[in-house]
């Protein structure tokens, strides 16, 4: 089991990079309360490239499929109709299974659930988490979360503006799996997202991953940037 230093590390590196980057929007002590997703409630993306700014299997479709005291379904579709995640969530903070990357793909259900969302909402709140990802073959996966909430702003959805709160992430996602050798160590997900409490949804969600092409060695490489923009809310 990884210690506490390795812990620390991981999450740690959500300080660095605020130390890094400039903090979103305007910080203000409005709270957000968390959504009350409803069976038929849908969002349309365009998802694009973040580095040849391509189109990425738009219209992306996020569709609220079941809506239950013991899970809510929330999968993402491509325009071919395949899965980008089949998400379901315990509530609308934690999820109970999903997919993180479609490298390797890491897939797979978490132990205790992943805290994607912390809600209420409100800027300067942080939290942190470390878990496990089981994937289909039962092997566990160390990973660690650290979140914080930033300022407001206004985004454009269908000709109109919407308020949205900025929110980051870092994840250490773990080993990458064994199909794609023995030598390659972790994954890494950062998250820039704005959330339009109005919409229930986020408006906009850039999504970069890294990965060690060298387990136990410094640095690592640049794997899937995907850029998600709220075209209109239903499908």
């Amino acid at each position: 089991m990884p210690d506490r230093r390795t812990f620390l590390a991981a999450v740690g590196a959500l300080a660095a990079s605020g130390c890094a980057t400039r903090s979103l929007g305007t910080p203000e002590s409005t709270a957000v309360p968390a959504p009350d997703w409803r069976v038929g409630n849908a969002w349309t993306y365009r998802r694009t490239d973040g580095y040849t700014k391509l189109d990425a299997g738009s219209p992306v479709t996020r569709q609220v499929t079941q809506a239950g005291a013991a899970a809510i379904r929330v999968p993402e579709k491509t325009l071919w109709g395949t899965y980008i995640s089949d998400s379901v969530w315990a509530n609308a903070n934690d999820l109970l299974s999903g997919t993180l990357s479609e490298y390797g793909p890491i897939i797979g259900r978490f132990d205790p659930p992943l805290r994607l969302y912390d809600f209420p909402l409100f800027s300067g709140k942080r939290w942190e988490q470390r878990l496990y990802r089981i994937d289909q073959a039962g092997f566990r996966y160390f990973m660690t979360i650290a979140g914080r909430v930033e300022g407001w702003d206004t985004m454009e959805v269908a000709g109109r503006p919407v308020r949205v709160i900025a929110i980051r992430r870092e994840m250490l996602l773990g080993l990458l799996p064994p199909s794609l050798g023995t030598n390659v160590g972790n994954a890494y997900r950062s998250d820039t997202e704005w959330y339009a409490p109005e919409l229930a949804s986020f408006v906009r969600l850039d999504q970069m991953e890294r990965w060690q092409p060298n387990r136990g060695q410094f640095g690592t490489a640049p794997g899937n940037w995907f850029v998600w923009q709220m075209e209109r809310v239903g499908t």
